[in-house]
């Protein structure tokens, strides 16, 4: 800065100096808001259009997970009707086999009374049959 004032210029010449300065500083301030209003606009129309991709794909899986969810009721009810109907034919498979398994018994019982009598007749009383009765 100059040096002391000789008079009245000198000082005239600070004031005016100073006033520049702050005419500068009030450009820049306002250079500043304008930059980031501008800034805040861009920011502001960036987080509204990541909103929207966020709702459109919020909307999108819920969408996949309603039909996944759909699927998997669907694929449950399909499972609970083949297990019941797997049950059902075990049962049956089940009778099945205990009245053939009956069936057989009787039969041997027969088959084994015959062979028996063919024993007798045959006379050959002494050999024992090569299987166990009860079975």
């Amino acid at each position: 800065m100059a040096r002391k004032a000789d008079g009245n210029g000198q000082s005239d010449q600070q004031v005016e100096l100073l006033r520049s300065i702050w005419g500068e500083m009030k450009a820049l301030r306002a250079s500043l808001e304008s930059q980031l209003e501008a800034t805040r606009r861009e920011l502001g129309e960036r987080i509204d259009q990541t909103n929207e991709r966020l709702d459109s794909l919020r909307a999108e899986v819920k969408s996949e997970v309603d039909g996944l969810g759909r699927r998997v009721v669907e694929s449950e009810v399909r499972l609970a009707t083949a297990t019941t109907a797997l049950s059902n034919d075990v049962h049956e498979l089940s009778s099945l086999i205990r009245e053939w398994r009956e069936e057989h018994r009787a039969d041997r019982a027969a088959l084994s009374a015959r062979v028996s009598k063919l024993e007798e007749q045959a006379g050959a009383h002494e050999r024992s049959p090569p299987y166990r009765k009860g079975k």
